[in-house]
C-alpha cells in the first residue's frame, strides 16, 4: 500500500486534484477561503482575546411552583418603601458628572432638534395596539429595571424585584406573581438587575438576576431555566458565586442573549478602584437546558457595557457590541464555538460611526422641570439591552446627545464589513426628551422600538412610546410613533444622591412574538405617583 502512495501516477493525481481545487476556489464568485479572511488584506482586522479564568457551576436544582408559593407565603409582602439602587456609569463619577454638566449646557437647536430630513415616502410604523395594560407596580428597588419577553403562550415581566407572568390572550390575565427571592429561593441578599429571555427554538425560558455581595469573595448569580415552554411550571435553578477572583469584584448590569448553541451572559465589573471593564461567559444550551453542571471560560477586561445578541439563525459567529461613552467607535466582539469550552474564542474589531456623546438628563413637566434634582437620568450612552442578529446584520440602539436633546439612535450594522448599513434618530417631537430605548427585529428585518419620552413645552409627563419600521421603508428613519401611556404626574421621590437626579430605567424591553413575527410585546416604565414607579405592557404589530 505504501508503494502505491509513493508511486508517480498517484503523485500526479494528487497534483491534479489540488490544482482543480485551487481553480474552483479562485473562480467561484463571493467565496473567500479561511486563509484569505485571516490575511493582512482582509477587510476586517480582528484582535484575539484570551480567556482570563474558568467558571464552574454545579447541577441546577428543580424548583416547582408549589415550592415558590410556599416560600412566598413564608416571606410575606414586600415592604412598600423602596431602596434606591445607585447608577454605576462606565467612567468615574467625576467624569460622569462633568459629561452630564457639559451636555446640559449645550445649546439646543432653535425650535428643536436639527432637521433630519423627511422621508421620500410614507413610513410604516406598527399601526396596531393589540394589548395595552398596567404591569407590576413598585416592588423593592428603585428603578424598576423593567424587562421581559414573549414566549409560546405567555408574556413574562421581570422587575426589581418581582416576576409576573401573563397569558397572551386578547384580555391577558396574570397567572403567576412572586418576588424574585421566592422564585429563586434565595434570601441572603437583595436581588437586582433582572432579565428574561425566551428561546423559540428550544422553547425554554431563561430568567436571570444578580444579588448584592454576600462577602468580599462571594457574589451570587442566579439563573433559572424552564423545564418546558411554559413560564408557569418548574425551573432548574442555578445559584453560583460569580466573584471568581475573590477580590471584591462587583458584577453589575448583567445582560443575556443566545445563539444557536449557547446562552451568553455579560456584565460590567467594578472593584474598589472603579470600573474593570466587562466580562463574558457562554454556557451550552444542551447543558443549561437539562439542568447539568458546567465549566466554561470567562473573558475579562472587555469594553463595557457589552450587549449580547438574540440570534435568529444558525450563524456560527456571534456578535456582541459595546458603545463606549463619548466615542466614534463601536467595539465589536466575535464569539465562536460558544458551546464548546475547550474551543471558545473571542476576537475584537471596530465599527466606525459618527461621533456621539453622553446625553443630558431629561426634563420633566412643570413644575418638576425647574430643578436639576428632579430630572430623569438618561445614563451614559450605553446599549441597554440585547441586540438582534440576523445573518450578517445586527440591530442596536442607544441614547445620545442630538442637538442638545437626549435622543435614541438606532443602527443596522454589517458584521462582515464592520460598517453601518443604516442609522437614524427617533423621537416624539422636535423638543421632546427621549431615552431608555430598546429595539428588536424579526427575520425579515422589520423593526420594533420602545422608549420613554417627556416634553417640557407641553407639560407632558413620562410616556411609554413605541414605533418601528418595515424592511422596505426609506432607510435611516423611524417615525415618532405613538404613546401607549402618559404618566399622570412627575416623579420626585426616586432621588439618587450619588448624582443628584431621579432614577429611571435602567432599561426596557421589546421582543418579537415567536408565534407571529408581525407582532411584538414590550414593557417599559411609567409613573404611578410622585414617589412610585409603575410599568406598562403592550402588544403591537403590523
Amino acid at each position: 500500500m505504501q508503494a502505491i502512495f509513493r508511486s508517480w501516477p498517484y503523485r500526479r493525481l494528487l497534483v491534479l486534484v489540488s490544482f482543480v481545487a485551487l481553480v474552483c476556489a479562485v473562480v467561484q464568485p463571493g467565496v473567500r477561503t479561511e486563509a484569505q479572511d485571516a490575511s493582512p488584506d482582509a477587510a476586517v482586522a480582528e484582535e484575539a482575546v484570551a480567556p482570563a479564568a474558568t467558571l464552574a457551576a454545579a447541577r441546577g436544582t428543580i424548583r416547582t411552583p408549589q415550592q415558590v408559593e410556599a416560600a412566598e407565603a413564608a416571606l410575606g409582602p414586600v415592604p412598600r418603601a423602596a431602596v434606591v439602587k445607585p447608577f454605576r456609569p462606565t467612567m468615574s463619577d467625576a467624569e460622569y458628572k462633568a459629561a452630564k454638566a457639559a451636555a446640559a449646557t449645550s445649546t439646543p437647536s432653535s425650535g428643536g432638534r436639527p432637521d433630519v430630513g423627511a422621508p421620500a415616502e410614507p413610513l410604516g410604523p406598527p399601526p396596531l395596539i393589540l394589548t395595552n395594560i398596567n404591569g407590576v407596580s413598585q416592588q423593592g428597588l428603585i428603578p424598576p429595571d423593567t424587562h421581559g419577553a414573549v414566549g409560546a403562550s405567555h408574556f413574562v415581566e421581570i422587575t426589581n424585584s418581582h416576576l409576573d407572568v401573563y397569558t397572551k390572550s386578547t384580555a391577558p390575565s396574570l397567572v403567576r406573581t412572586q418576588t424574585l427571592a421566592s422564585f429563586f429561593g434565595y434570601t441572603a441578599q437583595t436581588i437586582f438587575d433582572p432579565r428574561a429571555v425566551y428561546d423559540p427554538i428550544w422553547k425554554r425560558w431563561v430568567i436571570y438576576a444578580e444579588a448584592f455581595p454576600q462577602s468580599a469573595t462571594d457574589q451570587r448569580l442566579l439563573v433559572a431555566v424552564s423545564t418546558t415552554s411554559s413560564a408557569t411550571g418548574s425551573f432548574f435553578i442555578y445559584n453560583f458565586d460569580i466573584n471568581i477572583f475573590n477580590n471584591d469584584d462587583f458584577w453589575d448590569y448583567g445582560q443575556v442573549g443566545f445563539d444557536q448553541d449557547a446562552v451568553i451572559f455579560t456584565a460590567n465589573i467594578f472593584g474598589n478602584a472603579g470600573l474593570k471593564g466587562a466580562r463574558l461567559f457562554a454556557v451550552a444550551k444542551a447543558r443549561l437546558y437539562n439542568g447539568l453542571g458546567f465549566s466554561v471560560p470567562v473573558f475579562s477586561g472587555l469594553f463595557s457595557t457589552l450587549a449580547p445578541p438574540i440570534v435568529l439563525d444558525q450563524n456560527g459567529r456571534t456578535f456582541l457590541v459595546a458603545a463606549p461613552p463619548n466615542s466614534n467607535t463601536i467595539r465589536k466582539y466575535t464569539l465562536t464555538n460558544s458551546s464548546r469550552p475547550n474551543l471558545t474564542a473571542l476576537a475584537l474589531s471596530n465599527i466606525t460611526v459618527p461621533a456621539y456623546s453622553v446625553p443630558r438628563d431629561a426634563f420633566q413637566a412643570a413644575p418638576c422641570s425647574t430643578t436639576t434634582s428632579q430630572r430623569l437620568d438618561t445614563l451614559d450612552g450605553r446599549f441597554l439591552n440585547a441586540s438582534t442578529q440576523i445573518g450578517d446584520r445586527l440591530f442596536q440602539v442607544h441614547t445620545i446627545n442630538f442637538g442638545g436633546f437626549p435622543t435614541p439612535k438606532f443602527y443596522e450594522f454589517n458584521t462582515t464589513s464592520n460598517t453601518v448599513v443604516q442609522s437614524g434618530f427617533f423621537f416624539a417631537a422636535g423638543d421632546s426628551d427621549d431615552f431608555n430605548a430598546s429595539i428588536a427585529a424579526n427575520a425579515a428585518r422589520d423593526v420594533y422600538v420602545t422608549w420613554s419620552a417627556t416634553r417640557r413645552s407641553t407639560n407632558t409627563n413620562a410616556q411609554v412610546r413605541f414605533s418601528g419600521r418595515r424592511n422596505f421603508d426609506p432607510a435611516n428613519v423611524i417615525a415618532a410613533g405613538s404613546s401607549l401611556f402618559t404618566s399622570p404626574t412627575c416623579i420626585t421621590g426616586n432621588f439618587d444622591p450619588r448624582f443628584g437626579t431621579q432614577r429611571w430605567g435602567d432599561y426596557s424591553a421589546v421582543t418579537v412574538d415567536p408565534s407571529n413575527s408581525f407582532r411584538a410585546w414590550l414593557v417599559n416604565e411609567k409613573i404611578n405617583s410622585s414617589s412610585a414607579w409603575g410599568s406598562r405592557i403592550a402588544q403591537v404589530g403590523y
